[in-house]
């Protein structure tokens, strides 16, 4: 029998989910970085085996926020859980209380609970999690550490029993619905992330302007990086071009890594002003 499915991966901010679908796809699909929120589209990543097909979506980081950009972010999340066939919850630490907001929602699907990070929790921790979920009774509940150990056969198994005898909806060596345009503007937007002061990253949008394959072995990649000021826009280039060049390099290696040709890399900055707080701009930036 082949089993096929949606599973969504939902949770607070940072709690290991773009490493999750990383860490079961075996390719870097989703952006990780150590600061929280970096998330903005559903992301599909899709595993094939012998006998099934899931299709995992990772949604936004669930957190309080009164921001235009974060509010647009959130609303994906509770149609993504409707959609999905299974929903799997991933949390690092007690105080779950955004559950309440989907509790609804979740009780009419199958839920996996993963506890992550258990090498830095204790026993008493580990069951006060627990106890948050047992509202909407998950079917497993998989405790682990995802930079530790490798709960892949543990967790598929678990999903694979959720899930029901279904079609097979995209081609075997098919790893995600988003372009490989997509994935590299995500990477771009990862290097940024990683090497700009706290705050500044969620205010810088990415967009491929132009992605060309001159050679067999060299594709040309025209990237525009927004941000809302004419000060961020400095920060980001930096003195004398030094923080534009440091973000390009980092970056160009790894879309080389992700597209297995060279890649001639141009970084352009351009500033929207507030776009942040305007619905038809959000949209715009994060679905070109």
């Amino acid at each position: 029998m082949f089993k096929s499915g949606y599973v969504a991966l939902i949770g607070k901010p940072n709690v290991g989910k773009s490493t999750f679908l990383n860490l079961m796809l075996g390719e870097k699909l989703s952006i990780v970085t150590s600061k929280p929120q970096t998330t903005r589209t559903p992301i599909k990543g899709i595993l094939t085996g012998d006998n099934y097909q899931i299709i995992f979506i990772d949604t936004p980081g669930i957190h309080e926020s009164l921001k235009k950009l974060n509010q647009i972010m959130l609303s994906s999340i509770k149609s993504t859980i409707e959609d999905a066939d299974v929903c799997l919850i991933i949390a690092d630490s007690p105080n779950n209380n955004y559950i309440k907001n989907y509790e609804d929602s979740l009780l009419k699907k199958n839920t996996i609970l993963l506890i992550n990070t258990a090498d830095k929790l204790t026993k008493e921790q580990i069951d006060a999690i627990k106890a948050e979920f047992l509202i909407i009774d998950p079917k497993k509940t998989i405790v682990t550490s995802l930079t530790i150990d490798n709960p892949k056969e543990e967790t598929l198994n678990a999903i694979l029993d959720e899930l029901k005898e279904g079609p097979k909806y995209y081609v075997e060596d098919e790893i995600s619905t988003h372009s490989v345009r997509f994935i590299a503007s995500e990477l771009i937007r990862e290097t940024l992330i990683e090497n700009l002061a706290e705050e500044l990253p969620y205010y810088v949008a990415v967009v491929i302007d132009e992605f060309k394959e001159r050679s067999e072995n060299l594709t040309y990649i025209k990237a525009i990086i927004y941000t809302e000021k004419d000060s961020q826009k400095a920060i980001v280039i930096g003195q004398n071009g030094a923080m534009l060049k440091k973000i390009g390099s980092i970056a160009r290696k790894k879309i080389e890594d992700l597209l297995g040709t060279k890649v001639y890399l141009e970084l352009w900055v351009k500033v929207k002003k507030g776009w942040t707080k305007n619905e038809k701009l959000i949209k715009e930036l994060l679905n070109s």
